[in-house]
């Protein structure tokens, strides 16, 4: 692991909440709402990969099955022409605050005007969650692009943080998700009987 400096903004919405974006043709937004560790740790990797997103690379099968079960977790897939274009993960806190826990688009979306739409969207569906706030947190190893499109969608900086991570290359195993794969496997196979 390489260890380097970041910055983390943390950020809730002021703003009048947003009407529903209107997404361009051959794209929609659609509520993920049986629960699948295995959609949302693709999306999880697949989205954050580049990002170099570590917080749950390691969790294998069972963990993001009680992530998902025992939280009060929302997930939304952005299509486009039939594709899995990116995601909103939404976590509702005892203070019944939204955080937008994680948020971003598959590479090959990146750069078409989606990512701002897809804010717009996440703060539309935390907002009809009865959110008492929406917050979310973005860091200068993310998409160089991220905490302009947050601020562009009505957030603003509540505090920064420094620190120190260490981020996994881009060739550490971890981002194959090889525990992931064999755990659930052996989840599957076990209910199987």
């Amino acid at each position: 692991m390489h260890t380097t400096d970041i910055t983390t903004w943390f950020l809730q919405f002021d703003a009048p909440a947003p009407q529903p974006p209107k997404w361009p043709d051959g794209a929609q937004l659609a509520e993920a709402e049986v629960i699948s560790p295995e959609l949302s740790q693709f999306m999880f990797r697949t989205v954050g990969g580049p990002w170099r997103w570590f917080s749950r690379l390691s969790w294998n099968y069972q963990q993001w099955l009680d992530y998902l079960t025992q939280q009060q977790v929302r997930t939304w897939l952005l299509w486009v022409k039939g594709t899995p274009a990116g995601y909103i993960e939404l976590l509702k806190h005892a203070d019944h605050s939204v955080e937008i826990k994680f948020f971003g688009l598959l590479p090959q979306f990146i750069g078409q005007g989606l990512g701002l739409k897809l804010a717009q969207a996440a703060i539309v569906q935390a907002a009809q969650w009865q959110a008492s706030k929406i917050w979310l947190h973005t860091c200068s190893a993310d998409h160089p692009s991220a905490l302009k499109n947050y601020q562009q969608a009505g957030f603003v900086i509540t505090h920064i943080e420094h620190s120190t991570e260490a981020l996994p290359q881009l060739n550490d195993s971890r981002l194959l998700a090889a525990d992931f794969v064999y755990s659930a496997l052996a989840h599957h196979v076990e209910k199987a009987g």
